[in-house]
């Protein structure tokens, strides 16, 4: 993934510079400010320099992926749907255990997925960090409930309603920040997220008439861009 920085007296000097030494059309690149002139009253003697950093666009958004990853989940059986609940609810009586807490295990098959809830006075364990741990335990019990299947069982992980309630708060803020690149009409980078994250941004943005957005970096540090169509 290409990265150059433009510098230049005002905002355009700077992209045409950066462009220049990336190689890329201003629609394949993210734009992240990285420097420009402070707007005091008395700011003759301040500096004038604008100084960016131009990112390579990836082609492949969570969104695609997502949709990629779907197609593995085929029609699983019901015995299929069955064991996975086993596999899943034995991991998770050892996992608990061994951790010395007692969380109660609600299953519930939905048409596309496994929703396994997790509730109890220590449920913030298995959260984690905006919800890092929570993410990663999913992915486990994926991987071990699937594992030696050819038709796998798509499982969900939620908390205490954690999911539900971190992506109205994600909702909210692709919006505002979609506002302010609108407004600005400067791309703004977010901050890393986990891949549950990112698609709801994704998602929220997707038909926006001014925006779009875009994944920049790798894993952990993966996150959205939001720039202008």
């Amino acid at each position: 993934m290409k990265e150059a920085e433009g510098i230049g007296k005002t905002y355009e000097e700077a992209l045409n510079d950066g462009l220049k030494k990336i190689g890329l059309p201003k629609e394949k690149v993210t734009v992240e400010i990285i420097k420009e002139p402070k707007k005091r009253l008395f700011s003759i003697l301040d500096s004038r320099e604008v100084k960016i950093k131009l990112t390579e666009m990836e082609c492949i958004e969570e969104i695609e992926e997502v949709k990629h990853v779907a197609k593995e989940y085929e029609k699983p059986s019901e015995e299929d749907i069955e064991n996975a609940k086993n596999v899943a609810r034995r991991f998770l009586n050892d996992y608990f255990k061994n951790l010395g807490i007692n969380l109660a295990i609600d299953m519930v098959e939905t048409e596309n997925a496994l929703k396994i809830d997790l509730s109890g006075d220590k449920a913030g364990l298995v959260i984690g960090y905006r919800g890092e741990t929570l993410e990663a335990l999913q992915v486990l019990i994926s991987n071990i409930a699937n594992k030696g299947r050819d038709r796998k069982v798509r499982i969900i992980v939620d908390a205490e309603g954690y999911r539900k309630k971190r992506e109205k708060t994600l909702e909210e803020l692709a919006l505002k920040v979609a506002n302010t690149v609108s407004s600005k009409k400067r791309s703004i980078s977010l901050e890393p997220m986990v891949a549950f994250e990112r698609k709801v941004i994704h998602e929220t943005l997707q038909n926006h008439p001014k925006v779009k957005t875009s994944s920049v970096g790798e894993e952990p540090y993966r996150k959205v861009v939001i720039s202008l169509k």
